[in-house]
């Protein structure tokens, strides 16, 4: 019993030396910044299409019951981007 207790306490030893000069930062917790989130980044938003013309774009818009939407035209179509 005596021979495993005299293995072991070198370890410990080692163990403890090691916790004490790394100092608490390597014992505590890691600590996570909380950043606060606007409600904008929380809406989804995306982008739907392609669409022929301008007006099927707007009426996709409309019946989307989006918060906000607008049709852009990019590369000869039409594109729906909203918020909701």
């Amino acid at each position: 019993m005596n021979a495993k207790i005299l293995r072991i306490a070198p370890v410990a030893g080692l163990v403890t030396l090691g916790v004490l000069l790394a100092g608490p930062a390597a014992t505590a917790a890691p600590q996570h910044e909380v950043t606060a989130v606007s409600a904008e980044q929380h809406r989804a938003t995306g982008k739907k299409g392609p669409y022929s013309s301008k007006s099927s774009c707007e009426s996709a818009g409309k019946k989307g019951h989006y918060r906000s939407y607008h049709c852009e035209y990019e590369q000869h179509k039409w594109w729906l981007y909203y918020t909701s």
